[in-house]
């Protein structure tokens, strides 16, 4: 693997001269635009490394002026059916086929001294598998089904594409972004980049964009949970000929508890190729008890942060991507796994175009969510306890902490209502606890899952095995 000294120095020499200088980092006049971006492939599979659907709750919502194809894409990760914008709807109309989640990709632009005031770039980026369905400022959305507006994603078959594209975009301009106190959009902020203004004068410092869809991570991560192994094989035969291949430099295992505290250990890197049956890597899984440290979690943010600088992000960046996901990153509870994915592999599922001659880095994390022992034994002792009734939840008073677990929160308090066993078993399954239900159910069904489905209207996550 190349060193990454030279990447580490010149990131450092951008630090400096940020310091000094103010505002943002100087370039040659005879350098080209610079465009940085990050972002986040999630996606969680089974034992048997296979994407499990329903991933598509948001635990993090970007703020209300972001704009949405469609808001019943995404649900709170708890009581979707009874948050208010579906009360208002009826049954929750969610899609029960999404796999992947694309989490927060940014575009920072740098421009060169030769850049003149007003001028204007076009910035086109297509998802290959899936649907762009937020994005700030203002691009022009096209999508299947998407029609004067309106966004029918009934289907999600095989070959869907999307795209975005902000025409006529001005970098460098005076244009400030909303006002907001969401942490996930103030974070990004918070780096040294130009501003940008649509022709609807719309600004921000970046450009933000997010989206859905159905197609199988970069990794695929096999559980032997007698032996407690670990096992990884690749996913790139569509986007690697036979004779090339790819690098993944850097790889964590990570697992948080309920209270917190986190383990890790950093697994060397490999080389990728278009064979999916070769084992690219193998490790233990599991964690001694003694591995869980308060420390941990800031010695994790800081390898992470090295290697994201040394892959080509400015270190501003880095830690703008590390503090928009502290919460899903390093906070919420469960087993998983993040990485370096390779740039062809970007490049083919999400190409992105400037109109203008650039230097273009983009820099992107893959997450494997991954069923932790935990969580399976929490998932066979709710298959089997007594069903509650649902009614506890009408007794509820009102209050912060009503609305805020109405609002699909965790952090809720206390609600000054008992929760029934089988309901806390869930909250305990973590962020994508709707899709472990219903593949729980789908592939050993008991009355006790089928009651809690029903009684929860968790019914939208349900794949019918036909349409497998």
């Amino acid at each position: 693997m190349k060193s990454c000294y030279p990447r580490l120095l010149v990131a450092l020499g951008f630090v400096l001269a940020t310091a000094l200088f103010g505002g943002l980092r100087p370039v040659a006049a005879s350098d080209p635009l610079v465009v940085h971006e990050w972002g986040t492939f999630t996606s969680l599979q089974d034992e048997q490394g296979q994407e499990l659907s329903g991933i598509n709750t948001d635990d993090e919502p970007v703020p209300s002026f972001v704009h949405n194809l469609s808001p019943f894409l995404l649900s709170r990760p708890v009581l979707s059916s009874l948050h208010w914008q579906y009360r208002q709807k009826g049954a929750p109309r969610l899609h029960p086929r999404i796999t992947m989640r694309l989490e927060t990709p940014v575009l920072y632009f740098y421009p060169p001294k030769s850049w003149k005031e007003g001028q204007q770039v076009d910035v086109a980026v297509r998802f290959r598998g899936g649907w762009l369905t937020e994005f700030y400022p203002k691009a022009q959305a096209q999508a299947p089904g998407l029609d004067k507006g309106a966004f029918d994603f009934s289907e999600l078959p095989p070959g869907t594409s999307s795209s975005l594209t902000w025409n006529d975009l001005q970098v460098g301009t005076q244009g400030v972004g909303p006002e907001t106190a969401e942490h996930v959009w103030l974070a990004p902020r918070k780096v040294a980049a130009a501003n940008v203004t649509t022709p609807d004068n719309e600004s921000e410092r970046y450009l933000f964009y997010r989206g859905v869809g159905k197609l199988r991570a970069p990794l695929k991560a096999r559980l032997d949970r007698k032996a407690g192994q670990l096992s990884l094989s690749g996913n790139f035969n569509e986007v690697l000929s036979s004779q090339a291949a790819a690098q993944i430099p850097l790889l964590w295992l990570v697992q948080v508890k309920q209270d917190g505290t986190c383990a890790f250990r950093t697994l060397d890197g490999f080389k990728v190729s278009a064979d999916q049956s070769a084992k690219l890597a193998e490790t233990s899984y599991r964690f001694e008890p003694s591995d869980f440290r308060p420390e941990n979690r800031g010695k994790l943010e800081t390898a992470m942060h090295s290697a994201l600088v040394a892959d080509g992000l400015y270190p501003d960046e880095a830690t703008a991507l590390l503090t928009t996901w502290q919460k899903s990153y390093f906070v919420s509870p469960g087993l998983r796994l993040f990485y370096m994915v390779p740039r062809v592999w970007t490049d083919h599922y999400l190409p992105l175009s400037v109109s203008t001659e650039s230097q273009i880095d983009r820099v992107m994390i893959g997450r494997l969510e991954l069923i932790s022992d935990e969580q399976s034994a929490l998932l066979a002792r709710l298959a089997d306890v007594a069903p509650s009734d649902g009614k506890w939840v009408e007794r509820i008073p009102e209050s912060a902490a009503r609305e805020r677990f109405l609002a699909g929160r965790t952090d809720f308090g206390d609600l000054g209502a008992k929760i029934p066993d089988d309901y806390q078993m869930y909250l305990g399954l973590g962020r994508f606890r709707n899709a472990l239900v219903a593949h729980a159910e789908r592939i050993k069904p008991t009355p006790s899952l089928t009651s809690f489905i029903n009684t929860y209207e968790l019914h939208p996550f349900r794949i019918p095995a036909s349409k497998e």
